[in-house]
C-alpha cells in the first residue's frame, strides 16, 4: 500500500521533512498501521530513493543468529561459516534499512546497531576490523520503548538516537473518518470499481478493526472474492464479520455517537454522488429537506460536489 489518506496526511507531509535529511527516524503505532508504508514513503523522498530499502523484522530473527544476519561474518567465525558473508547493513549501504519491532531487539544487539548509527561502521561475527557503512536507519515499534528504557530492556542512548523524528500512526478505529477512502482504494487496487452496501460500511464503521489498516485490506480482498464481481455485501465477508454484525449490542460501544456521525455522513455523500439533486437524495434517505440541509451544514458536505 502506498497511499496517503485523511488524517494520515499532516503525518506523511511532516515526513518530507526526515526525508530530506540522513537521520534516524522512529515510527510509533500499532500492528498493521501502516509503519513500513510510512518508512518506505520517507526512502522513496529521500535522496536514496534510487538504492536498496531492506525491511528487517527484528523479532522473526532468532537472537543466535542476529548478529552474523545484520553484521555478516568471517570464514572460520563458527561452525558453517565456510567462507565470509556480508551482513545486512553492509549490503544495504548507500541505501535505507528498515528495522521493524526494534523493541524487540536483545540488548547486546542493541550496543551494535548504535555504533552503526553513531559511527556508520560494522564489525562482523570473527572479525576485528570495523568497516564502514553508508546506511539511513529506520525504526519502527509497536510497544512503550520508554517504558522499555525504564525497566532496563531498552538502551536509553540507543533510544535518544533513534528519535530525531519520531512520528505516531494513529489505529483505524481513532481515524475512522479515513474508512470509506480505504475501502475505495483497496477495492480500486485490486482492478474492480464493486460497491459497497450501507449495511457492510454501518459494520465497518462499528466494528474496532485490531488488525488494523491491514485486517481492513485482507477483509476487502477477501470480499472481492467471494461476490465475485458484484457489490459487496454482508453476507460476503468472513465468518468473524458476520457473526459481529449478528451481535448489535456490540456495536454500541465505545465513541458510539462518533460512530454513527461517520456513517451518516458517507451516507450521505454517497447519495449524493448518485442522485446530485439535494431534494431528491433527501426523499431517498427519509429526511425533510430542511433535516437534510441541516445535516449537510453539520458535517460540512458541498452538496454541489
Amino acid at each position: 500500500m502506498n497511499v496517503v489518506i485523511g488524517s494520515l496526511k499532516s503525518i506523511f507531509d511532516d515526513a518530507l521533512i526526515a526525508a530530506s535529511t540522513d537521520e534516524p527516524v522512529l515510527i510509533l503505532g500499532e500492528t498493521g498501521t501502516g509503519k513500513e508504508v510510512l518508512a518506505r514513503f520517507i526512502h522513496q523522498n529521500s535522496s536514496r530513493r534510487d538504492r536498496i530499502f531492506i525491511p528487517i523484522n527484528c523479532a522473526a530473527i532468532p537472537a543466535n543468529l542476529l548478529e552474523s544476519e545484520l553484521f555478516g561474518y568471517k570464514k572460520g567465525a563458527f561452525t558453517g561459516a565456510d567462507k565470509d558473508k556480508k551482513g545486512i547493513f553492509e549490503e544495504a549501504s548507500g541505501g535505507t534499512v528498515f528495522l521493524d519491532e526494534i523493541g524487540e531487539l536483545p540488548i547486546e544487539a542493541q550496543v551494535k546497531i548504535l555504533r552503526a548509527i553513531e559511527e556508520k561502521e560494522i564489525i562482523p561475527v570473527g572479525d576485528t576490523k570495523p568497516r564502514q557503512v553508508d546506511v539511513r536507519f529506520i525504526a519502527s515499534t509497536n510497544v512503550d520503548l520508554k517504558a522499555k528504557v525504564e525497566k532496563g530492556e531498552f538502551r536509553k542512548d540507543l533510544y535518544y538516537r533513534l528519535s530525531v523524528f519520531v512520528y505516531k500512526l494513529p489505529p483505524l478505529r481513532d481515524r475512522i473518518f479515513d474508512l470509506p477512502e480505504f475501502v475505495k482504494y483497496f477495492i480500486q487496487s485490486a482492478g474492480k470499481s464493486v460497491k459497497v452496501d450501507p449495511s457492510v460500511m454501518e459494520l465497518f464503521f462499528c466494528y474496532p478493526w485490531p488488525g488494523n489498516i491491514r485486517e481492513l485490506r485482507s477483509v476487502i480482498i477477501y470480499s472481492l472474492a467471494k461476490s465475485n464481481g458484484s457489490d459487496i455485501k454482508i453476507e460476503h465477508l468472513p465468518d468473524y464479520l458476520i457473526h459481529f454484525c449478528k451481535h448489535p449490542e456490540i456495536l454500541r460501544g465505545k465513541n458510539a455517537k462518533e460512530k454513527l456521525e461517520c456513517f451518516e455522513t458517507y451516507l450521505i455523500s454517497e447519495t449524493l454522488k448518485e442522485h446530485p439533486n439535494p431534494k431528491e437524495a433527501a426523499n431517498l434517505l427519509g429526511l425533510s429537506l430542511r433535516t437534510f440541509y441541516r445535516k449537510l451544514k453539520k458535517y460540512k458536505i458541498n452538496p454541489n460536489k
